[in-house]
């Protein structure tokens, strides 16, 4: 498996979009989620459109984090940890940044090999 600094980069930069893309996603039907349930408020009519991407756009998350995970080797624990974050409101924010100081490190090493 080539780890250089490129095909990590290419790898970071896909699971990075997709971690924020999921992350807001999953912000704003939450907030959807307690304007509606929260309030007592009529359903807008692309509720269930909104949830429904959300499901397909979360395993592209899962499909991202793997790959990853597999460029940079991490544990399962990690991995799954990483991949459950896509779940929980501005999780995949925070789990995305931390990924961040992970992957310069690993870009300087895969430079000096």
């Amino acid at each position: 498996m080539n780890n250089s600094a490129q095909d990590i980069q290419g790898t970071w930069t896909f699971f990075k979009y997709m971690a924020l893309i999921v992350g807001t996603v999953l912000l704003a039907l939450t907030g959807l989620l307690i304007y509606v349930r929260g309030f007592g408020n009529e359903k807008p009519e692309l509720y269930e459109a909104a949830w429904t991407a959300h499901g397909w756009l979360f395993p592209i998350y899962v499909v991202a984090t793997f790959a990853l995970a597999q460029k940079l080797k991490w544990s399962l624990p990690k991995t799954v940890l990483v991949m459950i974050a896509g779940t929980v409101p501005l999780m995949s924010f925070i789990a995305e940044r931390n990924v961040a100081k992970e992957i310069n490190v690993a870009k300087e090493i895969a430079d000096i090999s």
